[in-house]
């Protein structure tokens, strides 16, 4: 089967046919609750990155997962520190087939350009890789090859052999901005990709960012196993519909108590604190969300990550799972960096 890219931006009714036909066609990979297929490979999850937020910490790398099936990677998210966590996982860059991004915060595609780049310079002859997320990702891709022309200049050759741009290595896809239900963004012989817009973004009317700026969490499914991340988001039933059924939900989660000490505690008075209080209040889940989002899906198994401070000499982690289990009885596991399950 030939990788497919189910997107097509221009126009929102061709999207909602194609979108509609997947979906109909997902028997294609059944869920592993099906009964699954024996012969079929294994779906790993690696957590690369487990810190959520721009901090820079020793213990945490900004948030990253792989999923990794047979010889295929597939990253989701490419935050700060992204090739050393890769180089840590024994997970080379040259089988990665495919980049989702969740949204357009630093802490989620910072080193975005960093990966291309290392895979243009050693595997430039590799097929191109996709790079997938919301609207302005073809345009920021765009824009990290042509920052890049001084590298693409430097010679790394004595001859006359020509190199292509890194452009020609990468392909880059936007997901449309209304997806209000689960819909397949990408499906290849491993894996099927769904995807449905989260709550993090609040906006003033008007503004730039209400127009350009999305959120997604992303659903992977293979004949025998199916993982969900919420990306970054706030209560959300459109993610709860996706999740549904899945036999990991992959959650983000904060300590809001210990997140409002520390930004109180920030002496400027030009730090707008009270809307970034507001901002993690509304738009990222506390742990009893996190149960409520669990239990309402009806997951087999909770991983904890972009872990909200997610400071460096933490030693008491059941801050981010108390009150999960007042709705949600599964396991619950809180995710260190370089992990496989």
């Amino acid at each position: 089967m030939t990788d497919k890219m189910m997107i097509d931006t221009p126009r929102r009714a061709s999207w909602t046919l194609v979108g509609a036909a997947m979906v109909a066609l997902s028997t294609l990979l059944p869920s592993a609750s099906a009964g699954g297929d024996p012969g079929a490979k294994r779906m790993e999850l690696v957590t690369l990155g487990t810190g959520g937020g721009p901090s820079v910490r020793l213990e945490r790398a900004q948030t990253s997962s792989a999923i990794v099936i047979g010889e295929d990677i597939y990253l989701i998210d490419s935050a700060d520190g992204v090739l050393r966590q890769l180089a840590g996982a024994d997970l080379p860059v040259e089988r990665i087939k495919a980049v989702f991004i969740t949204h357009h915060h630093f802490d989620h595609n910072g080193d975005l350009g960093a990966l291309l780049v290392q895979r243009w310079l050693f595997h430039y002859a590799r097929p191109k890789i996709k790079v997938i997320g919301p609207p302005m990702t073809r345009e920021m891709v765009t824009h990290l090859a042509k920052a890049f022309r001084a590298t693409e200049l430097a010679p790394i050759t004595i001859g006359t052999t020509e190199i292509p741009g890194i452009a020609a290595t990468v392909e880059a896809t936007d997901i449309p901005g209304d997806l209000q239900t689960p819909a397949v963004i990408y499906q290849d012989a491993n894996v099927r990709v769904s995807a449905v817009l989260n709550n993090h973004y609040h906006f003033l009317p008007g503004s730039a960012a209400a127009a350009a700026a999305r959120s997604y969490a992303f659903r992977f499914d293979t004949p025998n196993r199916s993982i969900t991340f919420t990306g970054d988001t706030g209560p959300s039933e459109r993610v709860a519909q996706l999740a549904r059924g899945s036999d990991v939900l992959v959650s983000e989660v904060i300590d809001m108590e210990r997140m409002e000490r520390m930004l109180r505690s920030v002496d400027r008075d030009d730090f707008p604190i009270e809307e970034l209080i507001k901002h993690l209040r509304e738009d990222h889940l506390t742990p009893t969300q996190v149960g409520e989002l669990a239990a309402s899906a009806g997951v087999k198994e909770v991983i904890l990550h972009h872990l909200v401070p997610g400071s460096d000499g933490e030693t008491d982690l059941s801050v981010y799972t108390k009150g999960i289990d007042r709705h949600f009885k599964g396991p619950v596991r809180v995710a260190r960096d370089l992990e496989r399950f």
